[in-house]
């Protein structure tokens, strides 16, 4: 398992003026230090935690290849949906985690979370990341599902951002973006807009 989550993060390389989705959704300075010091990115893939959220995207994206086997859904048209888009000179890339076809033809996006608190969902961040899908691929909405120790809960999405609000987020060199964001980044030990 370890092996196979360092060989992805390994394949992950961003280009020149590409954001990445998440990289829109949290302090920029983390998409500084992750290409300064890729070897504490790569210290990830041995995480527990993060490594659970795998496996439990894993099953959920087993369940949705039954459910379409099954019929109920037209199609699965894919698991961990690569995109890229240009807007103006930079270019976003995202990968959401399952894109559906519905019978009536209706395409949605699904994302999803494993959280270990099951409080205040959902969460902004994680909704702001849904908005960009929903431009990235053009979908009318997107579920954004949740699984907790205590509950399975989806949140439908039907917003997208603007090309003004992406451009915002790009520009935008507030550090850290979100008040929580210090006390579970990885650059923490060394950056000098730590907040506590």
């Amino acid at each position: 398992m370890y092996k196979t989550k360092l060989e992805d993060m390994k394949k992950h390389v961003r280009g020149e003026n590409e954001y990445y989705v998440s990289d829109l959704t949290r302090c920029p300075l983390k998409r500084v230090y992750e290409e300064r010091f890729p070897e504490l990115v790569l210290n990830q893939a041995y995480d527990p935690t993060l490594l659970l959220g795998d496996i439990v995207h894993l099953g959920l994206e087993s369940f949705l290849r039954k459910v379409f086997d099954e019929g109920m859904v037209k199609g699965v048209l894919g698991v961990e949906v690569e995109k890229k888009k240009s807007i103006g000179e930079y270019v976003i890339r995202g990968r959401i985690d399952a894109l559906i076809e519905l019978e009536d033809g209706e395409r949605l996006g699904v994302e999803i979370k494993y959280s270990r608190r099951d409080i205040g969902l959902p969460l902004q961040h994680h909704v702001l990341q849904v908005k960009i899908y929903n431009w990235l691929y053009d979908l009318p909405k997107s579920i954004l599902i949740y699984i907790t120790p205590n509950r399975i809960t989806e949140y439908v999405i039907e917003e997208k951002v603007s090309e003004e609000e992406l451009l915002s987020l790009i520009r935008d060199e507030k550090s850290p973006r979100w008040p929580w964001e210090c006390q579970y980044c990885r650059f923490a030990i060394l950056c000098p807009n730590k907040k506590t």
